[in-house]
């Protein structure tokens, strides 16, 4: 028989027919990442090679999490349809995480919020409408006004989640006169920042130069996945490894990707990092391998002092606290040693959110000074340009607010606000249930507490009660949990629609400035606060609106960016060349090594004058230290040295007048204590030492520490609303080392209990933040949740891990794990016609079909659950830090 005839190139169009999809409803706009099934030829031209033909490339930072990598966007038909990483940004050097490639699922996504609403139901109940811009702003400045002209400012409160439009924020509320500017800074960082602190005073930030270093040393820090200078740092580390030779020693309770990708990696026992560092830092010393001259003439102690303090931090001491071997403390701190200079400390949240986190991370920065690496190329570096170079400077501010309130300044925390404005977030929502302070007006920016607050269950209390918050306006992308409960919501334009300058503390040493910008019109309605705050100070009036002379937001970016230097090949300088670039650093200021070193000029020196200790000051506000003869700058502290010992933190503590000392640092933004903090002292120690958190003596047998993580394609509350990195990570488990779930009776995929408990240590020191109910143990319980289990060699055996980000009930359904929506009245504020997305609609694999029962559960599917709800408020005494990692729970095995 004569063979069928075939199409050319052996394409059987039959049975591409037969076989082929139903293509997707796309609505007005295609959504990223949907794939139209374009025919049987497809292939031929797959990827398409005149995709990116014609596009025009925009520079802009991403703002998925606190790195804010420069990026680049392929703009076409007024649509950005690709983001990479700007190779002109010297802190991110053109690499992008997978939240960054995200970014076309943040800007395109058919829930996102594009037109205000108003609620017309009861708080929480979820009953909207949509209004105007003139409607919101109106019934807001009303609001305001009434409150600013009962001379009631501090009453209306701005809370932020992560923010990065710091000079818009400061303009508008200090032209309203409120210094009540919440934040989220003790959930993330607030010890590592005091304890660097403690140490330098100019900056709250290390730097580790570990691109130039020979040994790494890490403490609890995830830099792989969830630091906050993450892809500059990571790449950093890995060049430091693989092009110099570095070694990397982690510990970690748990085997992040961090930890598995190091030389070495132990598990010490939850809050204990501190104890393994100072039994390394005695070990040094009992070896005489540490530097003599940097220790005599670059700090506050001799080597006899710290040899004393020293001597009870045994390596076998150590072991019998922390379970790490003594023979291994005593090699790895000789070898940290040998490679110093050119040797680094780094942790993180998993040293420093405990309840004695403050106190850990001062003995791990205390082996860089031991060993001599302080401010050494390749050692523990920082740089006094935590943001922005200074030489681009905004139009004119307004005078600063002088209001006070207890929300943004708790007296229990000695060192929350001495320095910086760290403040103690997760108290808030607790001082307001207490009756501390009331808000007559709260408004929310970027922020998600329900989900990333702990204690959700009070969170939401508080937000539904009309009588503590009066009035809640929500600034945000999307529908989340915070907006649930507002009054008003007004859609923000995403990092890809607005104006900013911006930077990080950089890794080169050096500041620099980046720049966002729009890339495309904003979609819808949405606005940013740049746009509609001038508008609602001229609604407020009374004064407001002289804030706002400047001229539109394009002129004021030009005035801000006018310092920018010209660049010599092209000729552009101020705004014109950061929209060519993305990016400036000004190469000719040298990296930041050796401050301390730093001759003083004849300048500086005309009318100073020198103390018995060495100590230079001019006007009576220090400058500098005579050093073998040699006037230099020194450190930026009371002593003009590495403060090993903080007299300072010492006495503020207990409420003293330290005036003299904060003259002689020469940080003058540094603060006494107010007259508010009267009679609540606390003992800080001047010294590192380690301290051991009651409840983790003497563990019940069911009972296990709680800790938390970030898996590398999220941020804590952000971004599982994109459907790319959802797909990733969607579900969290609880993790149970195998020899732990052998003891209790559990296996892989078992559900468990697990109950909660308030802290006793805080319990005697806070007694003020305790509430809950009592078990019949006597403990406060604070909640009980039911999870899933999966066992992992690579967790310690008394520890339970569970990552967060996970367990939304609001912020789309692609958070939420659901293929359709259900009717809600808050989709008014979107577009769901216009931007469908068909995709997860067939696709969501991991939608969750069991209905609440456990027995018909499947592995990897629904939404997840938030590990936040076990949670206590938890705050180190010290700096208010809230420890998310010291929580004891009891776990019971159902079924």
């Amino acid at each position: 028989a004569k063979a069928p005839v075939r199409p050319p190139y052996g394409i059987d169009i039959e049975k591409w027919k037969r076989g082929k999809g139903i293509p997707y409803q796309i609505g007005d706009q295609q959504m990223p990442g949907v794939c139209l099934l374009p025919g049987p030829q497809a292939k031929r031209n797959w990827p398409d090679k005149d995709k990116y033909k014609d596009t025009e490339k925009i520079p802009g930072m991403c703002q998925l999490c606190s790195t804010i990598c420069g990026i680049i966007g392929y703009v076409k038909d007024d649509r950005v349809i690709k983001i990479e990483g700007n190779p002109n940004d010297p802190n991110s050097r053109g690499k992008l995480c997978a939240r960054g490639q995200a970014s076309l699922n943040h800007l395109y996504h058919p829930e996102r919020l594009l037109y205000p609403l108003k609620r017309v139901g009861e708080r929480g109940e979820g009953k909207w409408k949509r209004i105007s811009w003139d409607e919101a702003l109106d019934e807001i400045a009303a609001k305001l006004k009434t409150i600013r002209d009962k001379g009631e400012h501090s009453e209306f409160a701005f809370h932020q989640g992560r923010q990065r439009s710091k000079d818009a924020i400061k303009r508008f509320l200090d032209a309203f006169g409120t210094k009540t500017q919440l934040s989220h800074r003790s959930l993330c960082s607030g010890n590592r920042r005091a304890a660097n602190l403690t140490y330098l005073w100019e900056s709250d930030w290390d730097l580790n130069d570990v691109e130039n270093s020979k040994y790494i040393l890490n403490f609890g820090s995830n830099a792989f996945e969830a630091h906050q200078g993450h892809i500059p740092f990571a790449n950093r580390i890995q060049n430091g490894r693989f092009k110099n030779g570095a070694k990397m020693v982690t510990f970690d309770v748990r085997l992040s990707n961090t930890a598995g990708n190091s030389d070495e990696w132990f598990a010490p026992f939850p809050g204990t990092d501190g104890a393994v560092a100072l039994a390394m830092a005695h070990w040094i010393i009992e070896q005489n391998k540490y530097d003599a001259d940097f220790i005599n003439q670059w700090t506050n102690v001799t080597l006899e002092e710290l040899r004393e303090h020293l001597s009870a931090y045994t390596p076998e001491w150590a072991q019998q606290v922390s379970g790490i071997n003594a023979n291994d403390i005593k090699r790895i701190a000789i070898e940290f040693a040998e490679a110093a200079p050119a040797a680094t400390t780094m942790c993180n949240r998993g040293s420093s959110a405990h309840l004695n986190g403050y106190y850990n991370d001062r003995a791990i920065n205390l082996l860089n000074a031991i060993v001599g690496s302080v401010g050494k190329k390749g050692g523990w570096c920082w740089s006094p340009w935590g943001g922005l170079d200074p030489v681009v400077k905004t139009p004119a501010m307004p005078s600063s607010a002088k209001t006070w309130s207890v929300l943004e300044d708790p007296p229990e925390y000695p060192l929350a606000n001495v320095w910086r404005r760290m403040r103690v977030g997760e108290i808030v929502y607790l001082y307001l249930l207490q009756g501390r302070a009331k808000l007559q007006a709260y408004m929310t920016y970027n922020l998600d507490s329900p989900l990333t607050w702990p204690e959700e269950s009070l969170t939401q209390e508080v937000l539904t009660n009309e009588e503590l918050i009066n009035f809640h306006v929500c600034i945000n992308c999307f529908y989340n949990e915070t907006a649930h409960y507002a009054d008003i919501v007004l859609p923000w334009t995403t990092f890809m629609e607005r104006w900013d300058l911006d930077a990080r503390a950089s890794y080169n040493l050096r500041p620099y400035v980046g720049i966002r910008t729009p890339m495309v019109e904003p979609l819808g309605e949405s606005r940013d606060i740049r746009d509609f705050f001038p508008e609602l100070a001229r609604k407020i009036g009374d004064g407001m609106e002289e804030a706002y002379e400047y001229g539109s937001t394009l002129d004021y970016m030009q005035t801000w960016a006018e310092n920018v230097p010209v660049n010599p090949d092209t000729q552009k300088g101020g705004l014109e060349r950061l929209l060519d670039e993305g990016a400036w650093e000004n190469q000719d200021r040298e990296p930041f090594y050796e401050p301390f070193n730093k001759p003083l000029t004849e300048d500086d020196l005309a009318g100073a004058e020198t103390n018995d200790e060495g100590i230079i000051t001019k006007d009576g506000i220090g400058i500098g230290i005579q050093i073998d003869g040699k006037s230099v700058r020194g450190f930026m502290t009371p002593s003009r040295k590495f403060e090993i010992r903080s007299l300072f933190v010492n006495q503020i503590g207990k409420n003293q007048d330290c005036e003299e000392m904060i003259k002689q640092s020469g940080v003058l933004k540094t603060k006494n204590r107010p007259e508010t903090h009267q009679g609540h002292d606390v003992e800080i120690d001047p010294l590192p030492i380690w301290r051991q958190i009651d409840e983790h003596e003497n563990l019940d047998s069911d009972e296990l520490i709680m800790t938390s993580f970030k898996w590398n394609v999220h941020n804590h509350g952000r971004t599982m609303n994109l459907k790319w990195l959802a797909e990733i990570v969607h579900s969290n488990p609880a993790w149970i080392n195998p020899q732990t779930a052998e003891q209790l009776g559990v296996a892989d995929g078992d559900w468990i209990e697990l109950t909660s408990y308030q802290s006793q240590m805080l319990e005697r020191e806070l007694p003020n933040i305790m509430h809950g109910e009592r078990d019949e143990s006597g403990r406060l319980v604070v909640s009980k949740m039911r999870v899933p289990v999966v066992t992992m060699p690579g967790i310690h055996p008394q520890a339970i891990a569970m990552s967060n980000s996970c367990g939304h009930w609001q912020y789309t359904n692609v958070a939420k794990a659901q293929k359709q929506s259900n009717g809600e009245e808050h989709l008014q504020g979107s577009d769901t016609d216009g931007y469908r997305d068909e995709d997860w609609e067939r696709n969501m694999w991991w939608e969750d079909t069991s209905g609440g029962d456990t027995s018909k559960w499947k592995q990897n599917t629904g939404n997840g659950w938030n590990q936040n709800r076990l949670m206590p408020i938890a705050p180190d005494p010290i700096t208010g830090q809230q420890a998310f990692h010291s929580t004891i729970v009891k776990v019971t095995r159902l079924g």
